[in-house]
Order: structure tokens, then sequence, then C-alpha cells
């Protein structure tokens, strides 16, 4: 795993699990994104009646306006796995 100051200027390549699991506090899981992060992404799209199967872009663009720690990547890990339920 990349050190601190290279994952600041690089945040695109930090492990999308990694992260989540750190801004939401949630290290129940090893793989996949973590459930309190899978639910906070599910209310964020319902609120803003956004489906990620047929929007993904529109739903990557309210999980980043909603959470603006996420990158775009972070954000579209969170959509495809939206998109597999």
């Amino acid at each position: 795993m990349p050190n601190a100051f290279v994952t600041r200027l690089f945040p695109d390549r930090e492990d999308p699990h990694v992260r989540l699991q750190q801004l939401f506090d949630d290290y129940s899981t090893t793989m996949g994104a973590p459930p309190s992060s899978r639910t906070w992404a599910e209310d964020v799209l319902k609120k803003n009646r956004i489906d990620p199967r047929t929007d993904p872009e529109d739903a990557i663009n309210a999980l980043r306006a909603a959470h603006p720690r996420i990158t775009r990547r972070i954000a579209r890990f969170l959509v495809d796995d939206a998109r597999m339920r």
C-alpha cells in the first residue's frame, strides 16, 4: 500500500475497499464495499431519484456531491456495486 503522502497526491490510486473502510469507519468486510457505504449510497441515490443502471454518470456525480471526500474512482466503485444489486 502506498504511503500517505503519495495517496494525497494521487488519490485515485487508492484501493476503493480500503478508502471506503476509512471514510465510513466500517471494517466488517474484506471484499466489496462495506455495508455502511452501500446503505449510504443507496440512500443518496433514492433521495435523488437516480437509477444507477440507467444513469451511472449522474449517480457518480450525486455521490460525489453528497460526500466531497469521495473520489471519482470510489464513486464509480459504489455505483458499479449498486448496479449489480
